[in-house]
């Protein structure tokens, strides 16, 4: 399952970084060689200093869809070998679909939507301050 996420994911995730890596201004990078800096010094200071945003994105989009995957789940192993790989998601679509549990079902989701939103929130509220100072 890790495998086929990572091959799901990867393209978005590579598309996203290499369009962050083309904004990042060509003056700087040279500024910076002409200062004497080297390669990893570069990088380190410029590159990723540009791509912070870009990473910050990419890593709350790919937390959403990884806590999210029930599609990929259901598809490949319908939360077997023995409930292994069954995801909070993937059970509240059974008590609904297989139990008739509706309702039960729904406070699942606005369960999983904080539990989602909760800890994203923090983390945005965290990265963006560093990004700030």
């Amino acid at each position: 399952m890790i495998a086929v996420g990572v091959w799901a994911g990867m393209p978005q995730t590579t598309v996203v970084l290499l369009a962050g890596l083309q904004n990042v201004p060509l003056e700087l990078r040279e500024a910076a060689h002409i200062d004497g800096a080297g390669l990893w010094r570069r990088f380190a200071t410029v590159t990723w200093s540009a791509l912070r945003p870009v990473v910050l994105a990419i890593t709350a989009l790919n937390f959403i869809g990884n806590l999210n995957s029930f599609g990929l789940v259901y598809i490949l192993t319908q939360g077997g070998p023995g409930g292994e790989t069954r995801l909070p998601m993937l059970f509240a679509y059974e008590e609904a679909f297989e139990y008739g549990q509706f309702g039960y079902a729904a406070a699942m989701g606005l369960v999983m939507v904080a539990v989602i939103a909760v800890p994203l929130a923090l983390f945005l509220r965290k990265r963006l301050r560093e990004d700030a100072q």
